[in-house]
């Protein structure tokens, strides 16, 4: 049973005891202020649900304590029953003018008591509720406006970018093809024609990922328990499919731990494809692509470098060089779209995401996610990729 806390403020103890006799300790705890000073001082000590207040004290009056309460904005929403022994219709005004919320007469009778403290206890919950819906509608406001503001310098810096590359070379190609289609053999014409294309789905792709980074923001997945996905088969399927009709190349290696993650596994997709994409961007035949994931600290830890030496550091000394230059490089230096999606995914479930640009070639990057419990069942998964995922590659 819920227990309720009043605090009766009477300069008089014996009329203390005969409402303490009145309401029964089982729902009610009662504590007392024999002035209108310690009633105030007290507040803090006793967080009352209703307050009982005797009109005739010496000092602060009831009437003027009543008024300091309501000017207090964290006790303000508090009821205010005013016990007074006074009846003329000018004295019971002068009760409301004061903020009260009701008054019950003396000498006091138990069962208008109970149900005028009860009444006022309906009345604060009523109260609790609407602002603590106030203080998430505040919340979730202030959460929206910064998702908006997020959202507005990403379409004002970022994503021109990278959409203005495929569309320039959609119009330099199509400009090119006015201007010599009378010249061009069939071949060369075939040639640009499949440029403009690739473009055109690079293009798509980039608009997939825009509103998939959009939906992100907006709506943030909730983690879940059942949230589960496979890290090294992601991986490895993801570069089967790239080097579906060739051999891994020497120049690539990969080393991924078998492990569970706590991250569903359309989101797994999402960070695992991202990131080997934007490595593969970076990778040639003189350089050295290894791919390490580990589990550290009950943490699955993925480091992915393309360097030209083939020197590799252990996963702790690439982390510890990420975070000194994360800790020194600009907050504000743009993200592809690709990563920005790996950033939040990864934030959702309170990972890290650190990566630096070494050279113009040479990339690093270091993720951090949660493992799965050990009960987590395999029966939750489904690998599967992604509506969007498929889509960003057709």
């Amino acid at each position: 049973m819920s227990s309720y806390s009043i605090l009766v403020v009477d300069d008089q103890p014996d009329n203390f005891d005969t409402i303490e006799a009145l309401l029964p300790s089982e729902i009610y705890r009662l504590y007392y202020a024999n002035c209108g000073e310690d009633a105030i001082n007290l507040l803090d000590k006793f967080d009352p649900d209703v307050i009982l207040l005797d009109v005739m004290m010496p000092g602060l009056n009831g009437f003027e304590v009543c008024k300091r309460i309501k000017l207090m904005s964290q006790w303000q929403g508090v009821p205010i029953i005013m016990v007074t022994a006074l009846s003329g219709k000018e004295d019971l005004a002068r009760c409301l003018a004061a903020g009260a919320d009701d008054f019950i007469p003396k000498p006091v009778n138990g069962l208008e008591l109970s149900a005028r403290v009860n009444s006022m206890l309906r009345i604060k919950k009523q109260y609790d509720r609407i602002q603590a819906f106030s203080k998430l509608q505040r919340n979730n406001i202030h959460s929206l406006a910064n998702d908006l503001n997020e959202i507005r310098l990403d379409l004002a810096v970022g994503f021109p970018n990278e959409f203005n590359s495929p569309l320039n070379g959609i119009s330099d190609n199509i400009e090119y093809l006015k201007q010599n289609i009378d010249r061009l053999s069939l071949p060369a014409t075939l040639q640009l024609l499949e440029a403009s294309e690739r473009s055109v789905n690079s293009l798509h792709a980039l608009t997939q990922k825009f509103w998939f980074y959009l939906k992100l923001i907006v709506e943030t997945p909730i983690p879940s328990d059942l949230d589960i996905s496979l890290p090294r088969f992601i991986i490895e399927q993801l570069l089967s499919d790239r080097f579906a009709e060739l051999p891994i190349p020497s120049n690539l290696s990969y080393e991924i731990e078998s492990t569970k993650l706590a991250v569903h596994e359309d989101l797994a997709q999402w960070v695992f494809s991202e990131l080997l994409e934007y490595v593969f961007t970076r990778y040639r035949d003189d350089t050295y692509l290894k791919i390490n994931g580990k589990i550290i600290d009950n943490a699955f830890h993925l480091s992915l470098s393309n360097r030209h030496n083939n020197q590799g550091n252990s996963l702790e000394s690439d982390m510890s060089g990420l975070i000194q230059f994360n800790s020194s490089a600009d907050e504000n230096s743009e993200l592809k779209i690709g990563l920005k999606i790996v950033k939040k995914i990864v934030e959702i479930y309170d990972g890290i995401f650190l990566m630096s640009d070494i050279t113009r070639d040479e990339i690093e990057i270091y993720v951090t996610l949660p493992l799965a419990s050990e009960s987590a069942s395999m029966n939750e998964l489904q690998l599967k990729s992604p509506t969007m995922f498929k889509q960003n590659r057709n």
